[in-house]
């Protein structure tokens, strides 16, 4: 089947920076075009709620969780089921998923208990278990969690090549974006992430916004980062804690634009110029391309 490309309309956000900062920033915004969609529901293997994506160690596939279920699933990048592939844990509530590019580890999260478990995808097993309550420098972040975590909780986890080290999601009241030590040992940083941000949409109220997936870009030394209640994939560079540039999630269908639902995870192939989105609510993987 061929492929329909559709471009759209994206917004930019530097307007308002200083001018050498302004053109620092213009020359990463990004355009992005819609290519493909595929359903990747899956009843009887129990990946009904996609909640997370991640470009296997060796970019040929997708990591996913399903929040309802106690399985890890591969995806091909055609959004096909690799039951071989899949497998179940002791733990459901996922939501993030990574891959440590070092030891091949996926690296997944419990929304509500705060926690990171470390996952060997050869043997299945859970090989470590990470509570941020444990992790010095937790008194950075205590104040921003709460026991009643109401489903905005952590949402998303990332590594960056750069620094080293994770990066975990939490989704909002207020949203942060906190950096672990590479160890999991520590927790190095936190960051609000807000309007003043440039977390803004023309549909929803600054403070409704919300943040469901993030993954880091190398190429561009900044965060990818979707949400799920505006709609929208965030360009955000960390270090001058700004949003380089936005744009709506969506497609065009029979002349009509059409906004992806519950947006829960994003994944980057930089090398292929391709960016994935998965929608918990339509269970569907989104193929973009990037540039």
């Amino acid at each position: 089947m061929p492929i329909k490309i559709i471009a759209f309309v994206v917004l930019f956000t530097v307007a308002s920076l200083p001018a050498t900062k302004a053109a620092q920033m213009s020359a990463l915004s990004f355009s992005l075009t819609y290519l493909d969609r595929f359903k990747i529901k899956d009843d009887e293997a129990g990946l009904t709620e996609p909640s997370g994506l991640a470009l296997s160690r060796e970019g040929d596939a997708l990591w996913t969780v399903s929040d309802d279920t106690k399985s890890i699933f591969k995806l091909s990048l055609e959004g096909e089921l690799l039951n071989d592939q899949a497998f179940k844990i002791g733990d459901e509530g996922l939501e993030g998923v990574t891959v440590d590019p070092a030891t091949g580890d996926l690296l997944v999260i419990k929304e509500e208990a705060y926690e990171i478990l470390k996952i060997d995808p050869t043997s299945e097993e859970t090989v470590s278990r990470h509570l941020l309550s444990d992790m010095a420098g937790f008194e950075s972040v205590q104040q921003h969690l709460s026991d009643d975590v109401d489903n905005d909780g952590l949402e998303g986890i990332t590594f960056n090549q750069d620094t080293e080290s994770f990066f975990l999601l939490k989704e909002r009241e207020p949203g942060l974006i906190i950096e672990i030590s590479k160890d999991l040992g520590s927790i190095l940083s936190v960051h609000v992430l807000n309007a003043a941000n440039g977390f803004a949409d023309d549909n929803v109220d600054a403070d409704e916004i919300d943040f469901s997936g993030i993954q880091y870009d190398p190429t561009r030394s900044s965060f990818w980062i979707v949400s799920d209640r505006a709609k929208r994939l965030f360009l955000y560079d960390l270090e001058r804690g700004q949003v380089i540039q936005s744009a709506a999630l969506g497609y065009e269908k029979d002349g009509e634009f059409r906004e992806i639902k519950k947006a829960e995870g994003v994944a980057v192939d930089a090398q292929h110029n391709r960016l994935y989105v998965v929608s918990d609510a339509e269970a569907r993987l989104y193929v973009f391309d990037l540039r």
